[in-house]
């Protein structure tokens, strides 16, 4: 019996290890697989070099900064460019400008130094005077000689012969016929005497196309600078016209109006 065990227990495991053994299924994403590659979602080791995924990406970027900074600078000198042509233009204007204010400053100052050299004087002409009371017409003879130095004719007014104002040392005198008073006020005498008040002072001035000294509100010149409108002292001076006397052109035409009183001076003659 025991043989017989032993042949029935040997053949058994002969016949086993001769059996064929089952199949195994093997999944694709084994590594050891033939034809395997690796799931996209993967990392995959890459080689180290000098740049970087960033450092990559920033080439362009910089290239894109430097044309940019070459597009800032352009304008920024074209931008200066400008401006120093611009500044360049309203220098060359402002200098123009300056020049025209020279020129018109030395034309004025020409207009006048040749009258202003004129102290003594003898003109002839004709007078006007009036105010809201009353007025007179006089042909006039005006002897000056120097700032505190004069002699006025007037002929015909107040219905007499002769007027004649003088001044002479700081008085003033004046005289119509036998009659004579003084004063060291030219302008209240004459306004006592004739009832009309004559600015004799600033007429030392006015006479020659001259403001007086002082304060002036308003001065207009013609085109050759010479006055055409003054307002000073309370009075308005309207100068008509001009005439070349030697080296000066002075005024032949001369309207004062102001103060209550309007005075036109006509003159004939210049004699300097």
């Amino acid at each position: 019996m025991t043989a017989i065990k032993t042949t029935l227990m040997g053949s058994f495991l002969l016949l086993t290890a001769c059996a064929p053994r089952p199949s195994m299924d093997v999944p694709d994403s084994y590594p050891g697989k033939r034809g395997y590659a690796p799931p996209s979602s993967m990392t995959m080791p890459t080689a180290k070099s000098g740049f970087s995924n960033n450092s990559m990406t920033n080439v362009p970027l910089a290239e894109g900064k430097s044309k940019s900074s070459k597009k800032a600078l352009s304008m920024s000198e074209e931008n200066l460019s400008n401006d120093n042509t611009m500044a360049i233009a309203g220098s060359k204007i402002k200098n123009k400008a300056s020049k025209n204010s020279l020129g018109s400053d030395t034309a004025k100052n020409a207009a006048t130094a040749s009258a202003s050299a004129i102290s003594s004087w003898e003109i002839s002409g004709a007078m006007a005077a009036r105010n809201k009371n009353k007025g007179w017409n006089a042909a006039i003879n005006w002897a000056q000689r120097g700032l505190g130095a004069y002699q006025i004719r007037l002929f015909g007014p107040l219905g007499s012969g002769t007027v004649l104002i003088n001044k002479q040392g700081g008085v003033v005198t004046f005289r119509d016929g036998p009659k004579t008073a003084s004063s060291s006020n030219a302008e209240e005498l004459l306004k006592r005497q004739t009832g009309i008040r004559l600015p004799v002072n600033n007429l030392y001035y006015w006479v020659r196309g001259l403001p007086a000294p002082g304060n002036v509100q308003l001065a207009q010149r013609d085109e050759t600078n010479h006055l055409r409108l003054l307002k000073q002292g309370g009075y308005l001076v309207e100068y008509g016209q001009y005439t070349r006397v030697g080296n000066a052109v002075l005024p032949t035409h001369i309207k004062l109006q102001g103060n209550g009183v309007f005075i036109k001076l006509v003159i004939k003659r210049w004699k300097i």
